[in-house]
C-alpha cells in the first residue's frame, strides 16, 4: 500500500499530511538593527548583504516587513515556484511577499524545504497558484497551508535532510569547480587576444579606424512585430543580435507585411557589425562579422552600427578581434554617453577614434586564423562545461525528489551511485 501526492507514490509506512498541520506562521516585528533578507530562487536564504547588493530595489518605509529569525522556513510568494524557498541562514527582516515558519510538532523544516523546491521544480506550484489566481504565480501563505506534503517519521526526515544536505553541497562545490573553469577559459581566450594586439602594435604600430574606414552608418527601426519571420518575410536585427561577438540570428524581429523594407539597410554576409546602444555598458560595443550562412532578408536596426572597412587596409574579420580587445574595451566604456541601465550609446566619433594595429593583409590573415582556432577550441571546451552543468543540475533536481519521496534508502544509498547519476 502506498501513498499518493503531487509527487506520487509513497512508501507505506509514510503518510500525508497538509502544510498547515506541520507548519506554524510566524509574523515577528522587525528590530532596528534588522538587515534585509532575500530568499534566492537557487533556494539560498541569507542577508542581502551576504550576497549582492545590486539589481534589488530598496524600500524606503519598509512598511510590512517582518522579522526572520536563523533556521526558519522562508517562502517567497512571487518566487516560490522559481525555488525561492528554503532555510534561512541569518536573522533580519523580510518584505510582506515573504512568509516564515516554524516546525508544529513531529516536522523537520529542512525536510519541508526539499519537499517544496521539489514541487517548484515539477512545475506543481506554478500550476497550482496560477490555478488559484488566473495571471499569477502567487504561492501565499494560503495557497501553502492547503498542499498536501509527505510525511514519513521525523527520524526519516532528518535523515533525508542530512544525506540531501551532505550531496547538494557536494554537488554546489562540483558546480562551482565548472563555473570558475567557464571563466578561466574566457579570461585566457581574452588575454591572449589582448597579448597578440599588443605584439603587432609594438610591430606595426596603429591606425585609428577613421583612415581605414569607408562608411559608419546605423539602420533603421520601423514598427515591428514581436516574432521571428516568416518564410518569406523581412526582419530588422535587434540591438543584441552581437552580443558577446557572436552573430545570433534569432535576435531580429518581424516586418509588418504591410511596410516596405529599406532595402539599403540589407545585411549581407561578411558585413561587420556593432552594438550601439544598449541598458548595459558591458554589451556596448559588441561586435561580430556576419557569417556565410546569414538568413536571407534581414535588415539592419538603429541601434547597430554597420562599418565598411578599406579592404585594401583592413580585413573585417581582423577589425572584430581587434576591437574585442580589453584595451579597446575600456575606452569604449569611456566613450560611451548615458548612465548605467540608461539609454547608453556609443557615439561615431568614440568608434572611428578606436585604435587597431597597422598590420599588413598578409599578417592579419595569419592572425584571424589563429583566433578562429583558439575560438573554436575554447567555445568547445565551453560548451562541454555547460552541458555538465546542465547535468549537475538535472541530477540535483532528480535526487531531491527521489529522496523526499522515499525511493531508495539514504541510509546506504550514495548520491553518485543513483540511477541516472552524471557526477
Amino acid at each position: 500500500m502506498t501513498t499518493e501526492t503531487s509527487l506520487g507514490h509513497l512508501p507505506a509506512n509514510w503518510s500525508s499530511e497538509r502544510a498547515k498541520w506541520l507548519l506554524g506562521r510566524q509574523l515577528r516585528q522587525p528590530r532596528p538593527d534588522d538587515g534585509v533578507v532575500t530568499a534566492f530562487r537557487d533556494g539560498q536564504v541569507t542577508l542581502r548583504a551576504n550576497r549582492r547588493v545590486d539589481g534589488f530595489t530598496e524600500a524606503v518605509q519598509e512598511i510590512g516587513y517582518q522579522g526572520i529569525r536563523r533556521g526558519d522556513l522562508v517562502v517567497h510568494s512571487m518566487d516560490g515556484f522559481a525555488g525561492a524557498i528554503g532555510i534561512s541562514d541569518a536573522d533580519g527582516k523580510c518584505s510582506p511577499v515573504v512568509h516564515a515558519y516554524q516546525a508544529k510538532g513531529d516536522a523537520d523544516l529542512r525536510y519541508i524545504a526539499y519537499v517544496l523546491r521539489s514541487m517548484a521544480s515539477s512545475g506543481y506550484v506554478e500550476s497550482l497558484a496560477k490555478g488559484i489566481r488566473e495571471r499569477s504565480t502567487s504561492f501565499d501563505s494560503a495557497t501553502l497551508a492547503n498542499l498536501v506534503l509527505p510525511h514519513p517519521p521525523l527520524i526519516e526526515q532528518q535523515r533525508i535532510a542530512d544525506f540531501l544536505d551532505a550531496e547538494t553541497n557536494r554537488i554546489h562545490r562540483l558546480a562551482g569547480l565548472r563555473t570558475s573553469q567557464l571563466e578561466k577559459i574566457s579570461t585566457r581566450v581574452q588575454s591572449h587576444l589582448s597579448q597578440v594586439a599588443k605584439s603587432l602594435e609594438i610591430k606595426h604600430g596603429t591606425v585609428r579606424v577613421r583612415h581605414v574606414l569607408q562608411k559608419i552608418e546605423q539602420g533603421w527601426s520601423p514598427q515591428c512585430e514581436d516574432r521571428p519571420t516568416d518564410e518569406g518575410e523581412w526582419g530588422v536585427v535587434k540591438a543584441g543580435c552581437v552580443n558577446g561577438g557572436t552573430f545570433d540570428a534569432s535576435q531580429h524581429k518581424a516586418l509588418p507585411p504591410e511596410t516596405q523594407p529599406e532595402l539599403r539597410y540589407s545585411l549581407r554576409s561578411g558585413d561587420l557589425l556593432m552594438s550601439r546602444a544598449s541598458g548595459s555598458v558591458d554589451l556596448i560595443g559588441s561586435i561580430a562579422v556576419l557569417p556565410e550562412d546569414l538568413p536571407p532578408q534581414l535588415l539592419l536596426c538603429d541601434k547597430v552600427y554597420r562599418l565598411r572597412m578599406d579592404r585594401t587596409r583592413m580585413t573585417p574579420e581582423f577589425v572584430a578581434f581587434m576591437l574585442g580587445t580589453h584595451q579597446v574595451r575600456e575606452l569604449i566604456k569611456l566613450g560611451i554617453s548615458g548612465a548605467d541601465g540608461m539609454a547608453n550609446n556609443l557615439p561615431t566619433a568614440t568608434v572611428t577614434k578606436l585604435p587597431l594595429p597597422d598590420a599588413p593583409l598578409t599578417d592579419q590573415a595569419r592572425v584571424v586564423n589563429d583566433l578562429n582556432d583558439r575560438r573554436r577550441s575554447g567555445n568547445a571546451a565551453k560548451q562541454a562545461l555547460v552541458d555538465q552543468l546542465a547535468l549537475l543540475k538535472e541530477h540535483r533536481l532528480a535526487l531531491i525528489t527521489a529522496a523526499v519521496t522515499g525511493q531508495f534508502d539514504v541510509t546506504t544509498a550514495s548520491g553518485r551511485s543513483l540511477p541516472g547519476s552524471a557526477v
